[in-house]
């Protein structure tokens, strides 16, 4: 696995250039030592933060208040490659995460080119995820759902979710089945989606972290199936993994890094550590109008 191999940028760029850098690239890490205070505020000329919704995946904590600025996932395991939030209505275009302290071994943050690795599949298997569609389902427990809706009446917790059917992409789409037990919150999407600088399709999606490797983080809330309600073929995910792991980059963490991801073209996890000080942020977001014209 290679290491750092994505645009660095010393000292401090002008927002427009690191977002010139990202449209370009799909990564870039900035080096020189950045500031908490100078990192949001990139963030924020970059893009509209989102704040952090811990109902159902509470696995991050808040910094100084700031609900768009977490940890990432808490622990110390390994994370496979993935796209973050592909599973659930509005993806962030942006990532933008800040290293405070690197782990003393490990720890490094991976990066895929989705662009790179849906050009390198073999043909068939290629043409076959460009084909193939995903629904990513939660299933919440009665006491769950109504706590995150905040009501006990099933069709209000569903008029609650559907509200996010205008924001949809043209390939998006929500089912809600709702029983005694629980409620089953369903996400369809693409496996390849379009890219958000480009508009070409990308093999950027969280099918690997839905079959992680032993020792890797698990999210057994979720589970995915194709669109038609088959399984997700196993030797597809298998040979798009062996293809990613040859062009997984490492990107060793030093103190007041900033690293900025399209979150529309670029996998990202990480390597496992056992320094429990590594500390790292990540905000998310938007990308601004203004900056996309």
């Amino acid at each position: 696995m290679a290491e750092q191999d994505v645009p660095a940028l010393v000292g401090t760029p002008t927002p427009d250039a690191v977002l010139a850098a990202v449209a370009e690239h799909g990564a870039v890490l900035l080096r020189g030592g950045w500031r908490h205070e100078d990192y949001v505020a990139l963030g924020d000329a970059l893009m509209t933060a989102s704040p952090y919704q811990g109902g159902f995946h509470d696995e991050r904590d808040v910094i100084g208040g700031d609900p768009t600025t977490t940890t990432v996932t808490r622990g110390t395991q390994g994370m496979p490659l993935h796209r973050e939030a592909s599973y659930a209505p509005g993806a962030p275009d942006l990532l933008m995460f800040r290293c405070e302290r690197p782990a003393a071994d490990g720890g490094a943050t991976t990066l895929c080119d989705g662009l790179a690795l849906l050009a390198a599949l073999p043909a068939t298997v290629r043409a076959a995820c460009e084909e193939l569609t995903l629904r990513w389902e939660s299933e919440l427990p009665t006491p769950v759902w109504q706590r995150m809706c905040g009501t006990t009446d099933p069709a209000a917790a569903e008029r609650m979710l559907r509200q996010w059917e205008p924001y949809l992409r043209p390939w998006e789409s929500i089912h809600i089945d709702v029983d005694e037990d629980a409620m089953t919150v369903g996400f369809g999407t693409r496996c390849t989606p379009p890219t958000l600088f480009e508009g070409v399709p990308a093999f950027c999606n969280s099918l690997f972290i839905s079959r992680p490797q032993p020792g890797e983080y698990h999210d057994r809330r979720l589970r995915v199936r194709s669109g038609t309600g088959a399984p997700v073929p196993e030797d597809l995910v298998a040979t798009a993994a062996d293809v990613a792991a040859r062009l997984t980059v490492a990107v060793p963490w030093r103190s007041g890094d900033v690293l900025v991801v399209d979150n529309s073209r670029y996998l990202h996890g990480r390597q496992a550590f056992t320094d429990a000080g590594r500390a790292v942020a990540v905000r998310m977001g938007h990308l601004r109008k203004e900056g996309a014209a």
